[in-house]
């Protein structure tokens, strides 16, 4: 609990001293009393005060000596103290100064004098304090602080920033904050976060920075101005928080969501919004959009001879020769399981049609190496159309899948395409 009233410890052998000074001080501040150094030293150590008034000459251990014992404790050091002495003089005052003191006074005591030079030391500590609070935190936060001057040059980083960034202290100071603009944002980016933060106080947002390196890096940029009192400016200070992982984490996050774990291709999510898109397409521009949905032949076999990791191996390894041997604009996405989609837009004619699927079905059919074993799976594959099988996603999937399944009934190892005829009408 914080204390209403400053404390002071007045250490005196002389009860008319304290007396004295007790009277003198006691309505301003919270009074705590020590006769000896030794009673002083453990008074501090267990209630330390705002300020030490220490008489020199006592018995046992001299005020030097207290002085000189509370300044070596890193608990008490920073404790200021007023020597109060009848032990005047040039020599006996520079000693004293030289055991830490903060002031010293001669007696006879002017008291009016003693609760200025009093009230002084303790707003002077409690600055110290502050600024020492404040160097503390600047050196030791994990964020990246730049302090530049009304002219926006710099005058101070502290080391987080130096690490974020590459630079070296030397590397920045007297330079403008204009070197750590990256080329990812253009000027008008640059002037309306400065006219941000002239008229507002203070910009907040995501920035590129140039790192030492020359690779630009995101970051997240509290940008502050400093007003110097005379409503000018004094400094700006700049907080920068390395956000490349949260960056990546999101594209981690995102790449889930829409990506199989297992092969890194498209899942249904993004595989129906790819087609939608597709539909569209093929709609507007009246070109040939095929459908397919391919299923793997013999493939619960190395499931239950090899295990699950073989089969997941094989699916991974016939993932990257469907995408090998597409074309750019085409897209393969896994459904579950050992099933996958096609979209195949702009196909031209039948014999493209022929072409595209033999190839398919050999690169399916080559051997897979695995655990000094080559394993052989087929597909087979049915196929629909758009615009003449449909122009509904899900209506498309459908009728390509009737297809696979005549295509396995036909002895797999081939593809059909949809025909209401044979595979029935299907809505």
């Amino acid at each position: 609990m914080s204390r209403c009233r400053p404390a002071l410890l007045i250490v005196d052998d002389s009860p008319t001293n304290i007396r004295l000074l007790g009277g003198a001080l006691g309505e301003d501040y919270e009074v705590r009393f020590a006769t000896s150094g030794d009673e002083a030293l453990q008074l501090v150590r267990r209630l330390p005060p705002d300020l030490v008034l220490l008489d020199v000459v006592m018995p046992a251990m001299d005020g030097y000596q207290v002085c000189r014992r509370l300044k070596a404790d890193r608990v008490t050091r920073d404790i200021p103290i007023i020597f109060i002495t009848s032990a005047g003089g040039d020599e006996n005052e520079i000693h004293g100064f030289e055991a830490g003191a903060a002031d010293y006074i001669s007696k006879p005591i002017n008291i009016p004098v003693l609760r200025t030079r009093i009230r002084n030391q303790i707003e002077l500590h409690r600055a110290l304090s502050e600024l020492r609070l404040a160097a503390s935190v600047f050196h030791n936060t994990m964020e990246g602080i730049l302090v530049a001057d009304a002219d926006r040059t710099i005058i101070k980083v502290n080391e987080a920033f130096c690490g974020m960034t590459g630079y070296r202290p030397e590397d920045l100071l007297g330079l403008s904050m204009t070197m750590l603009q990256s080329d990812r944002h253009d000027d008008s980016f640059f002037d309306h976060m400065w006219e941000t933060v002239r008229h507002n106080g203070h910009w907040v947002g995501e920035v590129w920075s140039r790192m030492k390196n020359g690779e630009s890096h995101p970051q997240l940029l509290n940008l502050s101005r400093v007003d110097d009192g005379g409503g000018g400016i004094s400094h700006f200070v700049a907080h920068h928080s390395d956000i490349r992982f949260l960056l990546d984490q999101s594209r981690q996050l995102e790449r889930l969501a829409y990506h199989d774990a297992l092969t890194g291709l498209p899942n249904r999510r993004l595989l129906m919004d790819r087609l939608q898109q597709a539909i569209a397409q093929s709609l507007r521009h009246r070109t040939l959009l095929a459908v397919a949905v391919l299923d793997l032949d013999g493939f619960k076999p190395v499931n239950d001879r090899l295990g699950h990791h073989a089969g997941d191996a094989v699916l991974v390894r016939l993932a990257e020769r469907l995408s090998g041997v597409l074309r750019m604009s085409d897209t393969v996405g896994r459904l579950g399981g050992d099933e996958f989609v096609l979209i195949l837009p702009d196909m031209e004619a039948a014999t493209d049609i022929e072409t595209v699927f033999t190839r398919i079905l050999e690169a399916i059919a080559e051997p897979v190496s695995l655990f000094q074993d080559n394993i052989t799976v087929t597909a087979s594959i049915g196929v629909a159309f758009c615009p003449a099988d449909g122009s509904e996603p899900e209506l498309l999937l459908r009728r390509a899948d009737r297809a696979m399944y005549r295509a396995k009934a036909s002895g797999s190892h081939c593809y059909r395409i949809f025909d209401a005829g044979r595979d029935g009408a299907v809505y």
